[in-house]
């Protein structure tokens, strides 16, 4: 498929993806999230993997599915703890009292992604690996912190801004100007919905819907952006509320325009040219699974397909790094006269 015919799709994309928010802001996320989720991450991270990760170092992969293990082990622990040690110290601890700490998981592997991206030499790489260290234990007692990099960094940033690079970078190549109008209208999307007229009796969650959300704590994501917009003051939002109604448009708008750009550009990336049969049998077995277990308990799926979901967060990161540094010397001045 050609370029523009790709770009094309993708206003329709868009478009499709906000009036689908709009329609259905709660049930839409629920759906992305568990259909097109892990279907998006298995033929992702088959995909960087063949990228070699976009770093020239082995220590990479490593540091991210330890971090991606650590950042989902409170969850794992708390679902699937049994009920007799539930309450015990070393089960509150793991729950309540590490996921802060484990922000700096988060810090640490966008900063690895950085570090391995930008230097070549290992001493280099080592010296900024551990003054990233020492950053993320003295920012640890900085709330910015941990609500840029704890709450948004793997959520909005990674679905929204993130993904917007990557389309910024990769029109760079093709100069397609219905590439531009399609990042240009990302950019407005935030706005559109700030002006679109809600009507709270329209977006009454089934008890189903309200369950899944509560039980997943998805509520806190919708409580940081209002808080961050001055909406609130960390207070938890009510479901009918117009500013909860609005930013679950943007959460599921997000979400599941970030999963249908990839899967648009398959012709464009070419993810799929290594997908050998017994590759895609794999995927296809284990998305298939994935979605059975949330058809059967939304919070096993959840917390199960958790580790899976930050690995290809993290995964990612060398590629957000270098579509941004990209799309930045592009607004420097060309040294060729």
């Amino acid at each position: 498929m050609k370029t523009e015919n790709v770009d094309l799709l993708n206003t329709g994309l868009i478009v499709i993806s906000l009036l689908f928010a709009y329609w259905l802001p709660f049930e839409l996320f629920l759906f992305a999230y568990a259909v097109l989720g892990p279907l998006h991450y298995l033929t992702e991270i088959n995909w960087i993997r063949d990228k070699k990760y976009f770093v020239a170092s082995k220590l990479w992969i490593y540091l991210i599915v330890v971090a991606a293990f650590l950042v989902s082990l409170p969850s794992l622990v708390y679902v699937f703890a049994p009920e007799s040690v539930q309450n015990s110290k070393a089960v509150l601890y793991i729950t309540r009292e590490l996921p802060p700490y484990f922000d700096a998981c988060l810090f640490l592997s966008i900063m690895a992604a950085i570090i391995f991206t930008v230097f070549k030499s290992k001493s280099s790489q080592y010296v900024a690996l551990f003054v990233s260290v020492i950053l993320a234990f003295l920012f640890h007692s900085v709330p910015f912190y941990h609500l840029i990099i704890g709450v948004f960094l793997p959520t909005v940033i990674h679905v929204y801004f993130f993904t917007i690079m990557f389309m910024w970078y990769g029109n760079l190549k093709s100069k397609s100007r219905i590439g531009y109008f399609n990042i240009i209208l990302m950019f407005a999307i935030p706005l559109c919905i700030i002006f679109l007229s809600v009507n709270p009796i329209d977006y009454i969650l089934g008890i189903d819907t309200q369950e899944i959300y509560n039980n997943n704590n998805m509520m806190v994501l919708n409580t940081k952006i209002s808080e961050a917009i001055g909406l609130s003051e960390g207070n938890a939002l009510a479901y009918e509320g117009n500013a909860f109604i609005k930013i679950q448009i943007f959460i599921a708008f997000a979400y599941t325009y970030h999963y249908l750009n990839w899967f648009s550009k398959t012709s464009v990336i070419g993810w799929h040219k290594k997908l050998t049969q017994k590759r895609s049998i794999i995927i296809a077995l284990l998305w298939i699974t994935s979605v059975a277990l949330y058809y059967y308990n939304y919070k096993i799926g959840f917390t199960l397909l958790l580790f899976l979901s930050f690995v290809h967060v993290f995964m990612e990161f060398p590629l957000n790094v270098i579509s941004i540094r990209a799309v930045g010397k592009s607004f420097l001045p060309s040294k060729k006269s």
